[in-house]
């Protein structure tokens, strides 16, 4: 493919993946906005909110899958490179191809199975138990946030494959700075 497709990809990724963890943030907003006045009603009223467990669960599914597609994009996991800093370029390279293509595969198998339970889920038509909220959207939007950490990852593929053929220069890496939270500006 041309190396253009694989930028509009990227950008495109990006965007999407951006717009969910927009929405991720938001439901992190609401939790600790439920939490709040769920503390609150308990200690000052006896009265707290019936329902802050289950949208704190709900919530939380959809903010890992609608955050980790974004981190999975700016390859920003945490990582330790002890080992791999001292080898070539091109080893670096294909050691990282090797473990994005494992990554791949389980982020496919996962994603697939979300995508199954989702349906199951639907078909069934459970619901939560004290706010009777049905389950099968948020099983959906978990779903469809794996897809984003599936195509993030095929996109580290596609451009370990790029700088392996030379299309791509490798990108030199970056500087440690050690003084970095101790400079004057």
């Amino acid at each position: 493919m041309n190396g253009s497709i694989w930028d509009g990809l990227a950008r495109a990724n990006r965007r999407i993946v951006m717009a969910l963890a927009w929405i991720a943030a938001f439901g992190l907003a609401l939790i600790a906005l439920v939490t709040f006045g769920d503390v609150v009603g308990r200690y000052f009223f006896h009265a707290p909110f019936a329902f802050t467990v289950e949208l704190t669960q709900m919530a939380m599914a959809v903010i890992v899958f609608f955050g980790v597609g974004l981190v999975t994009h700016d390859d920003a996991h945490i990582c330790a490179d002890v080992v791999t800093a001292r080898l070539s370029d091109r080893l670096r390279m294909l050691f990282g191809l090797l473990t994005n293509l494992i990554a791949l595969g389980f982020a496919g198998v996962m994603s697939w199975q979300l995508w199954l339970y989702a349906v199951f889920l639907f078909g069934k038509g459970d619901t939560t138990q004290v706010w009777t909220v049905p389950l099968w959207p948020i099983a959906f939007a978990v779903a469809v946030g794996s897809i984003f950490i599936v195509t993030g990852l095929l996109l580290h593929v596609a451009g370990v494959f790029r700088r392996l053929s030379g299309e791509v220069p490798v990108p030199l890496p970056a500087a440690p700075e050690a003084n970095a939270l101790f400079s004057p500006e």
